[in-house]
């Protein structure tokens, strides 16, 4: 397990052994009115990383230009659908 705080919110990672394979878990406690558009971006952040892995690797996208990235919008609302919220409107309040 890894556990720190970036900015003013916490993160934990944690690793355990899972069928033949290994689970990740990460946990942020992203601010309720913006769940959809955090579990959005950490969604672009594990493609960038398997991108990266496989050997195609894309580049950086983080903050304000994963909410440019193709896709995102529409996680953005699948993320707030499953979670049963509306889909923010406000993208700009997001904290950096």
């Amino acid at each position: 397990m890894l556990e720190y705080n970036w900015g003013d919110r916490d993160i934990r990672w944690e690793l355990e052994a899972f069928g033949g394979g290994t689970r990740l878990t990460l946990w942020h406690n992203i601010d309720s009115r913006f769940i959809s558009m955090g579990a959005a971006g950490w969604h672009i952040c594990f493609d960038v990383l398997d991108r990266l892995l496989s050997g195609t690797p894309i580049g950086r996208i983080v903050g304000k230009e994963a909410m440019k990235f193709g896709g995102w919008q529409r996680l953005n609302g699948e993320y707030a659908q499953q979670f049963g919220i509306d889909v923010p409107s406000s993208p700009s309040k997001v904290a950096q």
